[in-house]
């Protein structure tokens, strides 16, 4: 065998090698058996070897298993969103086919959750769902299994929680989740076996039960190490927007004074500046202001400005895009609509997070 073949052999044994450190060890019900020979002489003359019977044992089920969030960040929604996906794996380390009972939960522990947030929130219709075309991403319909059948050694399965964001929810708020998974014995293809346990007492001629799975999630309750269960943290994060709504009111000009230091009498021009504030992390869509004319004032037709200017919540008296008309209609940035009781209707259109949106509008003080 040339030099060259021999290197070969050499990294295919050690490839070989490598991978039986990493595999689970021997299978469970595996029979192990040997006999005692023995050798001996009579006179310097040897003899028959004489054998012993043949002991054997069965290799016992050593259960382990590890579940881990998937991606490493919260997965961010929106109030009022449906079907919000957070992922796991499921990893099975015994040394034989095992079934699996996943749990999942809302974080009730107190304690931080998986990305050191503050657990305040909690998600409705929460179900769990295992993935059954291993692409790592849940499809609503045809991931419809909610426990892992007949998991081979050294195998791992995608597992989704999916629940609902309350439409209360607000922005920044943090909905803790947990995946707890429990080792339960084969049930045949397609049925869920009852949880596996643990061996009490000596060690028997059976295939006997040993727990070495490790202590689970900090927010799980009660899973501690060797009970036959894993479970790991995953989070949802709220992202949204928040809104404040300042107004404020100027007095431009009253018929004695004129626009030099005016007063709020009979006949003076009021202008009304509406400032929204988007202080939450994501856009506000399909803004619409309504703001009712006063009792006692009067519309100043041609007066609504929308987009204005101004520093904090003030409005830059007179600025942004005046309204071309005060009839009421959808399309138009503002509407005068007298069928609602007399009232200013601004369409905002989005506003983005971190961002302002301003109008404005003047009303006569009726004489």
């Amino acid at each position: 065998m040339s030099m060259n073949h021999l290197k070969y052999l050499a990294a295919i044994l050690l490839l070989l090698g490598v991978q039986q450190a990493q595999a689970v060890g021997t299978l469970q019900g595996t029979s192990i058996g040997n006999t005692a020979i023995v050798d001996y002489a009579v006179s310097g003359v040897n003899q028959p070897d004489v054998s012993s019977n043949t002991v054997s044992f069965l290799v016992d089920r050593r259960i382990n298993l590890t579940v881990a969030e998937v991606g490493g960040v919260a997965t961010n929604v929106i109030p009022g969103a449906t079907d919000q996906v957070t992922t796991f794996t499921v990893t099975n380390s015994t040394n034989g086919t095992q079934d699996f009972r996943l749990v999942p939960s809302n974080d009730t522990s107190g304690a931080g959750t998986a990305f050191n947030d503050t657990d305040d929130l909690n998600v409705t219709i929460i179900r769990v769902f295992v993935d059954s075309n291993g692409n790592g991403t849940y499809d609503s319909g045809v991931d419809t299994a909610t426990f892992i059948d007949e998991l081979g050694p050294d195998q791992t399965r995608t597992v989704f929680i999916v629940g609902n964001i309350p439409g209360t929810a607000v922005n920044d708020n943090t909905a803790g989740v947990t995946l707890r998974a429990f080792a339960a014995n084969s049930g045949g293809v397609g049925a869920l076996g009852a949880d596996a346990t643990q061996t009490a007492g000596a060690d028997t001629a059976a295939v006997d039960t040993v727990f070495g799975d490790p202590v689970g999630a900090p927010n799980t309750t009660g899973d501690a190490a060797r009970d036959g269960s894993h479970s790991d943290d995953d989070e949802y994060d709220v992202v949204s927007a928040a809104l404040t709504v300042s107004k404020s009111v100027v007095v431009i000009s009253d018929p004695f004074n004129g626009t030099t230091n005016p007063k709020a009498i009979p006949g003076a021009v009021i202008e009304y500046c509406v400032d929204i504030n988007n202080t939450g992390a994501s856009q506000a869509d399909s803004i619409v202001i309504t703001d009712a004319i006063p009792a006692n004032t009067t519309f100043d037709p041609g007066s609504i400005r929308v987009a204005a200017a101004g520093a904090g919540t003030a409005c830059t008296s007179g600025s942004g895009t005046a309204e071309d008309d005060d009839a009421a209609g959808v399309g138009d940035a503002g509407d005068y609509n007298v069928t609602t009781a007399g009232a200013v209707t601004v369409r905002g259109g989005n506003i983005a997070a971190a961002a302002r949106y301003k109008a404005l509008f003047r009303v006569t003080i009726n004489n």
